[in-house]
C-alpha cells in the first residue's frame, strides 16, 4: 500500500545516513512516532470493509525541526495529508524560517517594543512563513489549485514579521514533507548537504514524493500549456 511504503519512507528519512544529521534530536522522535501512526492508519484502510478516509498530520505545535544554520536561521515544517483508501485527496504543507540572530530579529524604528520583549524571552522570531495549499472546495476567490501563500495566520509566539497576508497565492505544485526537505537543505544548506543530495537512496525518496504527490498535477500543467483557448493561470483559477 501506498501508505505504508511512505511511513517508510518518513523512517528512512531520519537516518543518519540521510536528513538525520540535520535535524533536532526531538524531530528524529517525532517522525519516527508519526511513521507508526501512519502505519496504524495503513491497517485500519486495509481492514474497512467500506470506504476510507483518513488525515495524516505532523502539526505545527510539534513540527519537523532542522538545526540552526551558519547565518542563524531555523527552519520548521509541518503539514497535513487526506486520503480516501490508498489515494492521496489532499496536502498541505507550512515552512517557517525562524532567526535567532537579534541584529536580524528587532529592527530599531521599525519594531514595536513588544516585539523586542518577546525576542527576549525566545530568543527567535519567525522570519517569513510559506504556505504550500490546495484551494478549497467552497472558495469563492479566484486561486490556483495548488498554491503558495506567504504570511497566513501566525502564532503569538511566532513574532511574525509579517502580518496575514491573504493574497497573493500563486501557483505552486504540492510540497509533502519529503519535498520541502529537499527545499530546505538546498537553501539553508547547500554546501553541505551537497553530497547527501547526489546520493541514489535521497534521490529515490524525493522521487517517490515528486510521483506521488506531483504527477496529477504536472500532467494537468502540461494539458494547459497546449490550450490554445485559455492562459495556464486561467485554467489553473477555474478547474
Amino acid at each position: 500500500m501506498w501508505i505504508e511504503e511512505y511511513a517508510t519512507n518518513l523512517t528512512f528519512l531520519t537516518g543518519p545516513k540521510l536528513l538525520g544529521r540535520y535535524l533536532t534530536p526531538e524531530t528524529k522522535t517525532t517522525i519516527q512516532n508519526k511513521a507508526a501512526e501512519l502505519r496504524g492508519i495503513a491497517t485500519d484502510v486495509r481492514r474497512a470493509r467500506n470506504s476510507r478516509v483518513w488525515t495524516f498530520s505532523i502539526p505545527r505545535e510539534y513540527p519537523i525541526k532542522f538545526i540552526e544554520n551558519r547565518n542563524r536561521f531555523q527552519v520548521d515544517i509541518s503539514g497535513t495529508i487526506k486520503g480516501n483508501d490508498d489515494s492521496i485527496e489532499k496536502v498541505g504543507t507550512l515552512l517557517r524560517v525562524w532567526s535567532l540572530n537579534k541584529n536580524i530579529c528587532y529592527r530599531e524604528g521599525i519594531d514595536s517594543k513588544e516585539a523586542k520583549t518577546l525576542f527576549d524571552q525566545t530568543k527567535r522570531r519567525v522570519i517569513v512563513r510559506f504556505h504550500f495549499d490546495r484551494r478549497e472546495e467552497k472558495a469563492t476567490k479566484p486561486e490556483p489549485i495548488y498554491h503558495m501563500q506567504v504570511g497566513g495566520v501566525a502564532h503569538m509566539e511566532e513574532n511574525c514579521w509579517f502580518p496575514n497576508l491573504e493574497i497573493p497565492r500563486l501557483q505552486f505544485p504540492p510540497m509533502d514533507i519529503i519535498l520541502l526537505s529537499e527545499l530546505v537543505l538546498v537553501n539553508f544548506f547547500h554546501d553541505d548537504s551537497r553530497d547527501l543530495r547526489e546520493k541514489p537512496e535521497w534521490k529515490s525518496l524525493v522521487i517517490k514524493s515528486q510521483k506521488a504527490f506531483q504527477n496529477q498535477y504536472f500532467d494537468d500543467f502540461h494539458s494547459y500549456i497546449n490550450c490554445e483557448t485559455d492562459t495556464i493561470l486561467g485554467k489553473l483559477i477555474s478547474v
